[in-house]
């Protein structure tokens, strides 16, 4: 689950021999999340789901819902769970192939357009790669970024998502161009935001609670934030923040 602490103990593996992209996606994959970088990947899935949050058109249907206003911890609970399985049992897998079958019933139900299920797909791609390349023991690897698309791609071929991006920089690119057009501050925005938020915050300790809330908030991409509400982060905070990747780079054992 997030681990806001981890994320600053976590230490490096040693380099693993050359990989193909391609071939070797599933592998790759599996040593990201579970050895290399599994708080951030777990936090950069969880602040994806912000950028969602960030498209009135999408967090209508949520708030509609009441998936992140009224069930929100055990929604954040699936959400992780249904990441760990896909990576570690891998999309091809009996129980895989249930549970995409069940989201994409779920998609059907709400009518979502194509570039509305893309726009989701690739948040899951370039949010975790975001979250490593700032507060990572070190950035990732080419062949690491692109067998995460290779991973999502094929994820997302088996709900029938159509056009997707063939490799990291194209779904950069389709993002950027998606939320230009559809991106701006909604009051749905702010109540799935807010419900997703406590739900992250139950994850810590009480006394951090709070503490927890203000950094998830100031680790948000700014326009993210600013669309969904929420307020900036104090300035020594988010001056720390983003000081703790260079530090993890230069400390052994962080």
């Amino acid at each position: 689950m997030l681990d806001l602490l981890d994320l600053l103990t976590h230490a490096s593996h040693p380099r693993e021999r050359s990989l193909d992209a391609e071939r070797d996606h599933l592998a790759i994959m599996r040593q990201a999340f579970f050895h290399h970088f599994p708080a951030e990947i777990r936090l950069g899935a969880a602040l994806a789901l912000f950028r969602v949050f960030a498209i009135p058109r999408l967090s209508a249907i949520l708030a509609r819902t009441g998936a992140w206003t009224r069930t929100s911890s055990s929604r954040l609970d699936r959400t992780v769970d249904l990441l760990s399985g896909l990576i570690e049992h891998g999309y091809d897998d009996p129980h895989s192939a249930l549970v995409l079958a069940r989201l994409n019933a779920v998609h059907g139900r709400h009518g979502l357009a194509n570039d509305d299920m893309l726009y989701v797909l690739t948040t899951f791609v370039i949010e975790p790669a975001r979250v490593i390349d700032h507060y990572g023991r070190r950035p990732l690897r080419p062949v690491e970024r692109e067998a995460a698309c290779v991973f999502w791609r094929e994820v997302g071929r088996l709900m029938g998502i159509r056009d997707i991006p063939p490799n990291f920089a194209a779904m950069v690119r389709f993002a950027h161009h998606y939320e230009a057009t559809h991106r701006h501050a909604a009051d749905s925005n702010r109540a799935v935001a807010e419900g997703a938020l406590k739900a992250m915050a139950l994850l810590l300790p009480l006394p951090l609670g709070d503490i927890g809330r203000t950094a998830l908030c100031a680790l948000l991409d700014p326009p993210v934030r600013r669309a969904c509400g929420l307020p900036d982060a104090p300035r020594p905070l988010a001056w720390a923040l983003a000081r703790v990747g260079a530090a993890r780079r230069y400390l052994p054992g962080w």
